[in-house]
């Protein structure tokens, strides 16, 4: 028996991955297909080729199914325009989960300062930020390895910010089996085509569907204050424990006080009352 994981499932077989080779398995009867996800590490009987047992996960994302992410690098570009209320999203969902976000700003040949202002004003607390031009084969490689290594990382952000061309960077060879995943991806609505791609320094890295429509269900209202991590340092100071940012007074609030001299711009707080209200109407609405 050996400890594996799926970089890859088409119908019922899955592509697993040990430290030394790849393998083409299946999966027993007691394991339903659509319970084995790429990511997953699981016991796998060598000889007959069977895996024999799900491992725990240490996070799942649903859209699309993948397990125990380590990074997220979410690509934004000047063009199309940063959606700063999906980057929120996005990294309240990987706070949550214990993954690492990376903000990696693409295209920076196309007179990106405005974006790259922006963006660290407002994240440069929150996560690393890195400038990138996948034109650049070069640059791109040298810039995005060393933060890839080790780790299983997956790509994520708007439609046409240059997620492919990222990836034919750091692995040339993917080029038409990317083209192809996506096609079958997108035609039936499901992730059984996705892959994990192993670079040369054996990094892992995974491409996710664009993000436009991604919504935060399931969150609660005490979920997004949890995860605007930060809004941590100065929440300490506020004067009640359960301080949502919003209904308190300007008196007994720290978070809107440092809105108020810049240290947190008004731009995040806003988009933060937006998420907060966004979850409490839908707990409203199940709960009555």
């Amino acid at each position: 028996m050996i400890k594996a994981q799926i970089i890859k499932g088409v119908g019922g077989d899955f592509w697993v991955r040990d430290d030394t080779r790849v393998l083409v398995v299946k999966g027993r009867k007691k394991l339903k297909e659509d319970k084995l996800y790429i990511g997953d590490y699981v016991e796998v009987d060598e000889e007959a080729k069977v895996i024999e047992k799900l491992l725990p996960r240490k996070n799942f994302l649903v859209r699309p199914p993948l397990a125990n992410v380590e990074q997220a690098l979410i690509i934004l570009a000047p063009i199309p325009k940063p959606d700063l209320l999906l980057v929120d999203k996005l990294l309240v969902k990987f706070f949550s989960l214990k993954i690492e976000p990376v903000i990696v700003i693409n295209k920076i040949d196309l007179c990106a300062n405005a974006v790259i202002s922006e963006v660290t004003a407002q994240y440069g607390s929150i996560c690393k930020i890195v400038l990138i031009s996948a034109l650049d084969y070069n640059t791109t490689s040298v810039t995005l390895n060393p933060l890839l290594a080790n780790k299983f990382s997956i790509l994520t952000g708007q439609s046409a910010v240059g997620k492919t061309s990222i990836l034919n960077c750091l692995k040339p060879d993917i080029t038409s089996v990317t083209g192809e995943l996506s096609r079958i991806g997108r035609g039936r609505n499901t992730t059984r085509h996705s892959e994990i791609f192993v670079l040369d320094s054996g990094a892992m890295i995974a491409d996710t569907p664009g993000f436009n429509a991604f919504e935060l269900d399931g969150f609660t209202p005490e979920d997004i204050v949890d995860n605007y991590i930060d809004f941590h340092i100065f929440s300490r100071e506020c004067k009640f424990n359960n301080c949502n940012h919003i209904s308190e007074s300007f008196e007994d609030c720290a978070v809107k006080r440092a809105v108020s001299s810049g240290e947190i711009t008004q731009a995040r707080y806003d988009r933060y009352k937006t998420l907060f209200n966004s979850a409490l109407e839908k707990e409203k609405k199940q709960y009555g």
